[in-house]
This record gives C-alpha cells, sequence and structure tokens, in this order.
C-alpha cells in the first residue's frame, strides 16, 4: 500500500495542479482544498485495486513548498516540523490523528466502531489500528474491502482525509520529515521532539550544515551502539528557508529496515523547477 502511494500520489498532485494551474499555488483556500480532494481520490483509487493489495493501510506526509508558503497535508502519526537551524528552536509542528482525540472518536463511534486501549495504553480503532486516518485499511470500514454505494469518504471509521497546514516560510528554517520510528523509545513514552531537534543541530553543527551527514547522523544517534531492532527508520531535511535556494537542498537520509512487517516505509519526491516548488511525499 505504501509503495502504490508513494508513487502515485506525487503524479496526481501534479496533475491536480496543472489541472487547476499554477496560479493555484497562490490561492490558499484553494490549495487546502485540491489536496484534501487529492487524497480522497487517492483512497478511491486505492480502493478500486484492492484486489491486488494486500489489507494493509498507509499513513502519509506531503509537503508543498511555494515560493511563500508551506503545505503540510497529512494522515496518521508521522512526525513532522519546521526548526531553525542556528538555534535548533521548533517553529511550526504537525499534528497526530490518534483514536484518542475527541474529533476522531466522535467520527469513528459515529460510523459504528470504537476505541480501545491496549495493554500498553495505547488507543487503538476497533482494538487494531492505532491511527485515527490513514490510506487504506479497507476491512476497517467496510465487509469484503467493498465501499457501499453514495459512501461518504471523509466520515468513515478510518478515512484519507487529510488535516493541511499551512506554514509561512521563514527567512530562515529546516524542515524534517520522519517516520515514527524515530520518536519511538524502548518505553511507551516518545522521544519529544525538541530532542529530534537538538539531534538535528548538532549533526548540522558537526557537518558544516550538510543535509545528508546531518541525517545520517540523527538516525545513527537514535539506533545507538549495538544491534538495532526497532521499528524502520527515515528522515528527510529540507532548507526551506527563503533566503536559500528556492528549497532545493535536501536529503532523504539513511534509510534503515528491520525485516518486512506491515509497515512499509517510503519516501518520494518532485521537483519542478518552473513552478518553483518541491512537492515531497512520505508514506509509511
Amino acid at each position: 500500500m505504501a509503495q502504490l502511494s508513494k508513487t502515485m500520489l506525487y503524479k496526481q498532485i501534479q496533475e491536480a495542479i496543472h489541472s487547476a494551474g499554477s496560479g493555484v499555488l497562490s490561492r490558499q483556500e484553494e490549495m487546502v482544498a485540491l489536496l484534501k480532494r487529492v487524497f480522497i481520490d487517492h483512497n478511491k483509487y486505492l480502493a478500486s485495486v484492492i484486489q491486488t493489495l494486500s489489507d494493509s493501510g498507509s499513513t502519509a506526509t506531503v509537503a508543498l513548498v511555494t515560493p511563500t508558503k508551506i503545505y503540510m497535508a497529512y494522515l496518521g502519526d508521522s512526525p513532522a516540523f519546521m526548526m531553525h537551524p542556528q538555534s535548533g528552536l521548533i517553529l511550526q509542528e504537525m499534528g497526530k490523528h490518534e483514536p484518542s482525540l475527541a474529533e476522531e472518536t466522535a467520527r469513528i463511534q459515529a460510523a459504528g466502531g470504537f476505541v480501545e486501549v491496549d495493554e500498553h495504553g495505547i488507543p487503538r480503532v476497533d482494538g487494531m489500528l492505532a491511527v485515527a486516518r490513514a490510506f487504506g485499511d479497507f476491512s476497517l470500514n467496510w465487509k469484503g474491502n467493498v465501499p457501499p454505494a453514495g459512501a461518504d469518504w471523509t466520515k468513515m471509521k478510518v478515512p484519507a482525509h487529510p488535516d493541511v497546514m499551512v506554514w509561512d516560510r521563514p527567512p530562515t528554517g529546516l524542515l524534517a520529515i520522519m517516520s515514527d520510528g524515530l520518536v519511538e523509545t524502548d518505553s511507551a513514552t516518545l522521544k519529544p521532539l525538541a530532542q529530534v531537534a537538538h539531534d538535528i543541530k548538532k549533526g548540522l553543527e558537526a557537518s558544516a550544515y550538510n543535509l545528508k551527514r546531518t541525517a545520517d547522523a540523527v538516525l545513527k544517534e537514535h539506533m545507538g551502539v549495538g544491534r538495532y531492532d526497532g521499528d524502520d527508520l527515515s528522515i528527510i531535511l529540507v532548507d526551506v528557508g527563503v533566503g536559500g535556494e528556492e528549497a532545493t537542498q535536501m536529503t532523504g537520509g539513511q534509510r534503515v529496515q528491520k525485516p518486512p512487517t506491515r509497515k512499509v516505509k517510503g519516501k518520494r519526491r518532485l521537483r519542478t523547477e518552473k513552478q518553483n516548488r518541491l512537492i515531497k511525499i512520505f508514506s509509511c
């Protein structure tokens, strides 16, 4: 599911922008509506080919950088934030779609589901899924994975209806998008994002602001010494400061993957210099 989404979603966003005209990038309300529509359409596409896929799902984070704004469209719990690279201060932070949130619980219950907290204190949709929005996971929404006629794709137990945050591009700023494995620890307590930002700042200082080497250092810091057997790890760093080079300095970092599990990590980027935008897709 994640592999298909990282291949198709950026193409669908590009086609939607092309169809609307490049001027849509400067019309905030239209751009937000466009991203939400593309996410729903992509989920419908996934449902149409579900027979060729396993019953799985994927979170997603899309960052679309324009000359003045950053559009962050997301599903699930993969962390992302914008920070000041010199001070390490987090300037903006993306939310999470957790089943325990009031809005998510209300929708899940209205769709006939329930939220159950497991023995580790993690809330799960119908006692199974730890995120309240995602691509796929159709077995939680319909019997036989087949959507009923007239289904409202925004009000399912687990919809692919994203939240979209719009951030101003700062004079100096670094965008960090990562898999949730990078904040997971041996306990139920997650690593604070401020600690991740600190690790990024330390990596920048040690590498003379080399983003690739910084990303590698952040992942190695998280893995520690010895054999790592935690979740898959990925991080993307993008220079989004308006004083820089049109948000084109970036790295996918090192990708660390344990043996195959239900969760698949991936990333995809598309750069289109003519319209001065950078679209980054992250799916888990």
